[in-house]
């Protein structure tokens, strides 16, 4: 893991300053530099309609009730592709760019999906189940979240919770507090 660390933050920063020099020789500097901004606004434009896009697809797969795994490898390569863009050098904005065409980031998401697998298969892979609520409200693989439909709309959850205030002559016990809802 340390020599992938050090080869990200030293071998390629120094691989696209050996290409940005004789480029900004042969081109200019400031023809340099604009290309590395133009690269990063059209890979800032790309990324967001990209992003958009698989979250669109993410979305409609889960009202379908499937499970968004394409959707999420485009996401996840859309992700990686912005972080390229970010990046300024000649080598990390075509890399970027190639990864926000869906046709061409296929090897990536093959790549992704067989890591996966075998990380299946030979049962070196770790899950974490959450047991905060998640952005549809509930637990995921809660077992309250996939309770019967009640005929009012909703789930049946369990307790219900009278908040109407008490009026004359309801019996309340002696020893609740008519400020608070009652529990039913």
């Amino acid at each position: 893991m340390l020599l992938k660390l050090l080869f990200l933050f030293t071998v390629i920063p120094l691989i696209e300053l050996a290409l940005l020099i004789p480029l900004g020789q042969l081109i200019g500097l400031w023809p340099t530099i604009g290309l590395v901004v133009a690269t990063g606004l059209l890979g800032a434009v790309l990324g967001k309609l990209e992003g958009l896009r698989a979250w669109h697809a993410i979305q409609d797969d889960l009202r379908q009730g499937t499970i968004p795994a394409d959707s999420l490898l485009d996401g996840l390569a859309v992700f990686i592709a912005g972080v390229f863009l970010i990046t300024p050098g000649v080598l990390t904005d075509i890399a970027g760019l190639v990864l926000l065409i869906p046709p061409l980031r296929r090897p990536l998401k093959n790549a992704i999906r067989a890591r996966f697998k075998s990380a299946l298969e030979k049962g070196t892979s770790t899950f974490f189940i959450s047991q905060s609520s998640n952005i549809f409200g509930s637990a995921p693989f809660d077992p309250r979240s996939h309770a019967p439909h009640s005929p009012f709309g909703g789930t049946e959850q369990g307790d219900i919770i009278d908040i109407t205030p008490d009026r004359p002559g309801d019996s309340t016990d002696s020893d609740s507090d008519a400020s608070l809802p009652r529990q039913r």
